[in-house]
């Protein structure tokens, strides 16, 4: 699957034709449907929390979900992008460090790395290079919007159900050959690792091998086939996925500011778990227990699709994105079948205002190696950020996030953030 699409459009830019979502790309250094000059703030803000829930049950067992608490974030951040010749940098990096005045096992550090390289080797050969890491300590928050609008990144967590400590990475490299003016392949892979805190919970590692075709139909329209291949394993528990993936895809330029893709297929999943088996009651009278664990294989078919809308405004951009995919899960769940959607906004404009708001939602089903419910759940929020003085600006934001897992457990999260950053640039603070 691909990534959310590249700003382009912009003035004396011109225009690259519709994006393909199963090529890498990202939205790093781009606010508001624009490429960002280079800029670094620091920041210090003051946060309320409410409904964080450790791994952990309470005296009566059941899960510990916290009230109000109350507690104060310190920050850096840098976002932008360079060009040269042959070469671009795109980087985005937002890092923070949180305390809470009490619950302090909820204290800890959040931090995202999203940087691609891309490099021209020759005069139709590019070579891309990207890399998203970071450690995540909640479970939602204004860095947990990048994979759920981007689900080319399987290997950063999303859907996590616990506010526990998360170490992530996941590297890739693609090389995309431009044949002819219609013609062009992409070839790539990348490689993931997962590492959550608690040791009840599933850590992940995997890769993925892939390539695409591409043939431009006309100036605006583009149609492509893709496959993949994807290996998910699972230290501290048994069991492992191959995936296979193959799909088809359509986009289309509906003027210079506006793109549409579409693509559809089908995976093979194939998985190996444990699973519980009851034992007859004579046998189960001998041996004391009533059942046993066994290996279990399965071999499934799960649709593919993923649908995106960008439309660059002056100074604005609107993203509406939507996804049937493969995942490794969220250290409870396993491989699953993803079923994701989301709309943003961005607004970069004059000297003074920058506005960003996400609201999405997903869906996650086992497929193969449990069964467990279904998972769902909704997240949104938005933040501002207004010019003070100088490179003084006022930052305010609001998260929210409801998940449900079948009639089993519900969870509703609330975050509000207030403070102020000193930023470098005569540009409007931008830090989503």
């Amino acid at each position: 699957m691909g990534s959310a699409a590249p700003a382009r459009a912009q003035a004396g830019e011109p225009y690259g034709g519709p994006s393909i979502l199963t090529r890498d790309s990202t939205t790093a250094g781009a606010r508001g449907g624009k490429l960002l000059d280079f800029q670094f703030w620091g920041e210090i803000t003051g946060v309320i929390d409410n409904g964080l829930t450790p791994v952990s049950l309470n005296s009566q067992g059941q899960v510990d979900t916290q009230g109000l608490i109350y507690g104060g974030e310190g920050g850096f951040g840098a976002s932008g992008t360079k060009s040269w010749e042959s070469d671009q940098i795109r980087l985005d990096y937002h890092g923070d460090w949180r305390r809470y005045t009490e619950n302090s096992q909820f204290g800890g550090t959040d931090q995202l790395l999203d940087l691609q390289w891309q490099h021209r080797l020759a005069r139709h050969v590019q070579l891309v290079v990207h890399e998203v890491g970071g450690i995540s300590s909640l479970s939602f928050g204004q860095l947990s919007y990048t994979p759920l609008s981007n689900v080319d990144l399987i290997g950063v967590p999303t859907n996590e159900l616990f506010d526990n400590t998360t170490y992530y990475t996941q590297s890739a490299v693609n090389l995309i050959w431009q044949k002819s003016n219609r013609l062009s392949f992409s070839f790539g892979g990348d490689g993931f690792i997962v590492r959550r805190k608690s040791p009840l919970l599933v850590n992940t590692d995997g890769y993925r091998g892939r390539g695409d075709v591409a043939y431009r139909l006309s100036k605006r329209q583009t149609v492509y086939a893709s496959y993949s291949y994807e290996h998910f394993q699972f230290p501290r528990s048994f069991g492992y996925s191959d995936i296979d993936m193959g799909e088809f895809g359509w986009s289309v330029g509906l003027g210079p500011r506006t793109d549409f893709s579409i693509d559809g297929g089908v995976a093979r999943v194939q998985t190996l778990g444990l699973i519980q088996v009851a034992l007859d009651p004579a046998v189960a009278a001998i041996v004391g227990y009533n059942y046993t664990i066994t290996t279990n294989r399965r071999d499934v078919l799960v649709p593919l699709g993923q649908a995106q809308l960008t439309r660059r405004f002056g100074t604005s951009a609107l993203s509406i994105n939507g996804g049937l995919t493969v995942t490794p899960g969220n250290g409870v769940y396993l491989t699953s079948r993803s079923y994701t959607g989301s709309v943003g906004y961005s607004f970069v404009g004059g000297k003074r205002l920058t506005f960003q708001t996400t609201a999405g939602y997903s869906r996650m089903t086992a497929a193969g190696q449990q069964t467990l419910g279904a998972y769902g759940g909704f997240i949104g929020g938005g933040g501002m950020t207004y010019r003070l003085f100088s490179s003084a600006h006022l930052e305010t934001r609001y998260d929210y996030r409801q998940y449900k897992i079948a009639e089993v457990a519900s969870k509703d999260e609330h975050r509000i953030s207030v403070g102020v950053a000193i930023s470098t640039g005569e540009r409007p603070l931008a830090i989503w």
